[in-house]
């Protein structure tokens, strides 16, 4: 499995994990306080994870280029 497809295989789980965090935390809101805010930290954290991989891929790119250039 080459980069590309491994970092679209963690795109996708996020996904699935933001997707899921979400549906529960809607769904706890008025039955379990607690579980609807660790879902939706879930979700957050994923949307964090989701932005620093994508600034890491941005860097490697930019690296890559500079050394094809030179």
């Amino acid at each position: 499995m080459n980069s590309l497809a491994q970092v679209l295989e963690i795109a996708s789980r996020l996904d699935h994990l933001a997707t899921c965090a979400e549906w529960v935390a809607r769904e706890t809101v008025h039955t379990d306080n607690s579980i609807s805010q660790t879902a939706t930290l879930m979700s957050v954290l994923t949307e964090d994870i989701r932005e620093k991989i994508n600034c890491l891929v941005s860097e490697l790119e930019q690296i890559q280029e500079l050394s094809e250039s030179h």
